[in-house]
């Protein structure tokens, strides 16, 4: 029970640091309190993890490229949408 509370705690401390992050792209034009800001950060975040993952499994040379490690795209892909 104190795992799934403590994961509770870090889901919710990571939804107020995406409400006081920067606003970019399509969440320029949304309040800082609308719910639907989250949804477009969460998704970016989706996004750029499954081009990381394609990008290291088709064209792994690119990751030197970009100064990224294989351990670096696994330990930033294993992550949940809502982490940072």
């Amino acid at each position: 029970m104190s795992s799934l509370l403590s994961g509770m705690s870090e889901f919710y401390h990571s939804i107020r640091l995406d409400l006081r992050q920067p606003a970019k792209h399509l969440a320029d034009s949304l309040s800082r309190h609308d719910p639907f800001r989250l949804f477009v950060i969460w998704d970016d975040r989706v996004r750029v993890r499954e081009q990381l993952q394609r990008m290291a499994d088709h064209h792994p040379e690119l990751l030197k490229d970009i100064g990224l490690s294989r351990t670096q795209v696994r330990a930033e892909t294993e992550k949940a949408f809502w982490q940072r």
